[in-house]
């Protein structure tokens, strides 16, 4: 126990994807035609006021100025050249019925959340989900893409390299993250688009994203990356 405890007090709370001889980060090299922007559930729920969800985010959005900064990755993504895939999570009336959801999954399906007009993706980014080159998968039901067939259309696509953003941090974005490391991917998370419920949430996400990923980047050391 000991030496577990020395070796975790090694390890970094907070890593730069390199760090330059000048102090700041090396931008990760992206060819345009292996790295794709992935964007986990970017819906009503999560992202409009009237959403279900909206109250747990509100001040994680808007702290990190999150919708923004999901429309640049977006943008960005179209005129440069990247591959854009969104991968939202959505329930069916009759997903009601399962006999062992999580107790978060249960908390939202008894609500009714991610269903309907919850379920939709957020207007401000049709004009770049709808545009018929965006990959949108089909949903996912848990937290990560082990149900769906994200990691299929990557693949399909040449993709081995993933900038990661979308919602939540600590659950979807981080379970992403573990399964597209685990089938071989190079991932980078852009930290300031992606929202969790609290800080502690956050940090919580943070720590991990620094542990797992190939680096994490804000949005706009992301930007900078996609235009070299």
């Amino acid at each position: 126990m000991k030496a577990l405890n020395a070796l975790v007090s090694l390890l970094p709370l907070s890593i730069p994807v390199v760090e330059a001889n000048g102090g700041g980060p090396v931008l990760p090299l992206l060819e345009r035609a292996r790295t794709a922007v992935v964007i986990t559930d970017p819906q009503n729920d999560f992202l409009s006021e009237d959403g279900k969800l909206y109250g747990l985010l509100a001040d994680s959005l808007r702290n990190l100025g999150v919708a923004d900064h999901l429309e640049q990755l977006m943008r960005a993504a179209k005129s440069s050249g990247f591959v854009l895939a969104v991968d939202p999570l959505v329930f069916g009336s009759g997903d009601g019925a399962w006999s062992h959801p999580g107790i978060l999954q249960r908390q939202l399906l008894d609500m009714g959340a991610l269903q309907g007009w919850g379920a939709e993706f957020h207007g401000r980014y049709l004009p770049y989900i709808n545009d018929a080159a965006t990959v949108v998968v089909a949903p996912h039901k848990l937290y990560g893409p082990e149900s769906n067939d994200l990691i299929f259309q990557l693949r399909s696509r040449g993709i081995d390299t993933v900038l990661l953003a979308g919602l939540v941090a600590n659950l979807c974005v981080d379970s992403h993250l573990r399964a597209l490391k685990e089938n071989g991917f190079r991932v980078y998370v852009v930290k300031d688009a992606v929202a969790a419920p609290g800080e502690e949430a956050y940090r919580a996400a943070l720590l991990n994203f620094g542990m797992i990923a190939n680096g994490v980047l804000t949005t706009g050391e992301a930007l900078a990356a996609m235009a070299h």
